[in-house]
């Protein structure tokens, strides 16, 4: 058990904003993340090693936040509105381009109902020697931009996830 969350992982951190649109918002895919939910996420990154899906599966972004506790939530990067209308599907990762919606997406906010957070980031299956493998950031522009967590609280968090089964790779960006 880690005996002080705040050395860590980081001291708890409001959000820095919240958008109009993600206020009473909950994400449909919210989960807490545990070894099940690892284990199905280790599955998918299997199924998907096969040329038809390999493509597919590095389209969806997943949000991941610490709470106060250190538990990790996670959840699709879903929309939040589309020609006016609720629509929670995810949209894929945009690597440089500009989606229609990516000014009406659910954040790492909407993950902790607008609480504070210790460390957030994005996760999502990306190519390494053309395996797919997971692929962990502490990114978030919500919680992690004015004051960014130490590498070696990143790497806390990996290890952390790592420890309960699931194989990443860190992105430091």
């Amino acid at each position: 058990m880690v005996e002080n969350l705040d050395t860590e992982f980081g001291e708890l951190r409001g959000p820095e904003r919240i958008m109009k649109w993600e206020e009473d918002r909950t994400p449909n895919s919210l989960c807490t993340l545990d070894t099940e939910l690892l284990a199905t996420l280790s599955s998918l990154r299997d199924c998907a090693q096969s040329s038809l899906l390999k493509s597919a599966a590095q389209t969806q972004n997943y949000l991941w936040v610490m709470d106060a506790s250190g538990s990790i939530k996670i959840a699709i990067e879903e929309i939040a509105v589309l020609d006016g209308k609720p629509d929670t599907r995810g949209f894929p990762r945009r690597r440089g381009y500009k989606h229609p919606s990516e000014d009406k997406k659910l954040g790492h906010p909407t993950l902790l109902s607008g609480g504070k957070a210790r460390i957030a980031g994005e996760l999502a299956l990306d190519l390494d020697d053309d395996k797919l493998l997971w692929v962990l950031n502490a990114n978030s522009g919500r919680y992690c931009k004015q004051k960014p967590p130490s590498k070696s609280q990143v790497d806390a968090a990996a290890n952390l996830i790592q420890g309960m089964g699931l194989a990443i790779k860190i992105d430091y960006l």
